[in-house]
């Protein structure tokens, strides 16, 4: 779901009428003021401007744990205690992508005092008072958790307080599920911050600031450098200032992984676009679908409310799970009905809808691939999913539809098996598979012995759980259990064939 404003459109319409063109220039930090390639003074001008305009840039909310189907949320955003919401608006739906900056306040240009910056995310309730949600780990202010407070630098354009550069859970992105709870009308926030800088001749919409372009990197403070890739690594200045990478660096950085997540830091630049973080753990997964036996039926999807119960554990260790269902580029395709796929269909379909017939795409190793489908074969019955391929897993959409009456009696329901039985074979992509309490036929059923023997592994790779838990499980319980967690391995997927 998005939401714009058509306010804020001219705003920004306006903005990028003062945005000069991006210039390829050869000066590097540490020359000594002089003219560059460009024909401009370098240093000779001090970047002292009256006034900026802070831009507070959400991108994404998520409600994570509210209770209410399509709940009701907007934003209070104060910029040094004043309100700076642009646009009063209450957002509708459980996951909102946003297209435009949600709030700016022109303030006064100190560079030697930070700006407070704290948002807040507000339930907005029909009958009742509207209540706050929490949206982080509540380490500086007295709402412990209400509001995210952070403190950002005029001259560096970054920020510290409850998000910070190379956090765990993401710069720029704030959830309540940092403080440990997962009850307590949780909601997760993605964002960024930057400035323009008004008046004089620097109008820049990048996230580079004026000072930083003159007294870092001794550049021009009048030039737009965000697109420019000064060390040819294939990352622009902009990116690697951000993250606190060099891009004047002889050795390239960017095949390194710092998060150990399986995506080079190339391979977040370009997926950053999507939200990924560097210093955060992400999972890529391009999602397709499969057509109904004849017109009139419903497809085989990846219903949404499977997808966010999916999200919420992941959250909770610090990992962002990305499904891609056709606005990442990818997903979203209905291949043609099939009655039951064997591996080797599935295989096919996986080079055919997600490599676009190319084992080299770019793709492979970025993303993983899943395709709910009717049902596929397995050793001569139907199964309600499997892994397919190292980076694959399916889903058999009928086979899960048909076990929906016995969800409600064990107290699940279909949305959450559909979650556990992905998690499940999303599982065996990250390397679980080697426990003996995975994938034991016997836990299934009550009379056997295995069933209360492996009762202590609480996580839907057991057979006693899928279906019922969207889980993994922590470990915790002594004998007869593993911490799938602490085991998971998000660089296998990148890995060639099995």
């Amino acid at each position: 779901m998005y939401s714009n404003s058509k306010t804020i459109g001219a705003l920004l319409a306006l903005f990028v009428l003062m945005v000069p063109a991006a210039m390829t220039i050869t000066m590097h930090p540490g020359e000594p003021a002089g003219t560059n390639d460009a024909g401009h003074d370098v240093g000779s001008a001090s970047y002292s401007p009256d006034n900026v305009t802070v831009v507070v840039d959400v991108m994404r909310l998520r409600a994570m744990t509210l209770d209410a189907d399509t709940p009701r949320l907007y934003f209070k955003i104060l910029i040094n205690g004043e309100n700076a919401v642009w646009w009063e608006q209450v957002h509708e739906g459980p996951d909102i992508y946003f297209e435009w900056p949600t709030a700016a306040m022109t303030v006064p240009y100190t560079p030697d005092e930070p700006v407070t910056i704290q948002l807040e995310v507000w339930q907005k309730h029909p009958l009742g008072p509207d209540e706050p949600c929490d949206v982080s780990r509540g380490t500086s202010d007295q709402l412990a958790g209400k509001t995210v407070t952070i403190f950002y630098d005029l001259k560096r354009g970054e920020w510290t307080g409850d998000d910070f550069l190379k956090d765990a859970n993401g710069y720029g992105h704030a959830s309540g599920f940092e403080d440990g709870s997962t009850d307590d009308n949780d909601c997760e926030i993605w964002f960024d911050i930057y400035q323009w800088e008004e008046g004089g001749w620097w109008g820049d919409s990048s996230r580079l600031t004026g000072w930083e372009k003159e007294h870092v990197y001794r550049l021009n403070a009048s030039e737009d450098y965000a697109t420019v890739d000064f060390n040819g690594d294939g990352i622009p200045l902009e990116w690697e200032d951000k993250y606190g990478l060099d891009p004047f660096a002889n050795q390239s950085q960017a095949d390194a992984d710092p998060d150990n997540d399986g995506l080079t830091n190339y391979q977040e630049y370009r997926t950053s676009q999507w939200l990924s973080d560097p210093f955060a753990q992400d999972i890529f997964i391009e999602v397709d679908g499969m057509k109904a036996k004849r017109p009139g039926l419903d497809p085989y999807l990846f219903p949404e409310k499977s997808q966010q119960l999916l999200l919420n554990p992941f959250a909770l260790h610090n990992i962002t799970v990305h499904i891609d269902q056709g606005l990442m580029g990818g997903g979203g395709d209905l291949i043609p009905f099939e009655e039951g796929m064997t591996g080797t269909e599935l295989q096919a379909a996986r080079l055919k809808y997600f490599l676009r017939g190319n084992e080299n795409y770019w793709r492979r190793g970025v993303f993983h691939y899943a395709l709910i489908c009717h049902q596929m074969e397995w050793s001569g019955r139907p199964a309600g999913g499997r892994m397919c391929y190292i980076d694959m897993h399916t889903i058999g959409g009928q086979y899960v539809r048909n076990w929906a009456p016995l969800f409600r009696v064990q107290g699940s329901n279909y949305y959450t098996g559909f979650a556990s039985v992905f998690m499940h074979e999303l599982g065996h992509t990250l390397g679980l598979g080697s426990f003996e309490g995975i994938d034991n036929e016997k836990s299934r059923f009550p009379w056997n012995r295995e069933y209360w023997e492996w009762g202590p592994y609480r996580s839907c790779m057991n057979y006693r759980y899928v279906y019922k838990l969207v889980d993994y499980s922590n470990g915790d319980d002594g004998d007869h259990d593993q911490d799938d967690w602490a085991t998971i391995d998000l660089t296998r997927f990148t890995l060639s064939g099995w």
